[in-house]
């Protein structure tokens, strides 16, 4: 069957693409942490900013 992975083939891209999928989730987490971090700061500027 043509298009197929077969053989030791498979497990290297199944590795590969749980590979991808970690650093990519990382880096998705790791963006969405420091967007947090920066709305916290502004947010902690605008409280100071009332009193």
């Amino acid at each position: 069957m043509t298009g197929v992975i077969s053989g030791g083939g498979q497990w290297a891209f199944v590795a590969a693409a749980y590979g991808v999928t970690v650093v990519l989730t990382g880096a998705v987490l790791w963006a969405s942490w420091r967007a947090m971090k920066k709305a916290e700061k502004r947010s902690d500027a605008l409280r100071k900013d009332r009193k």
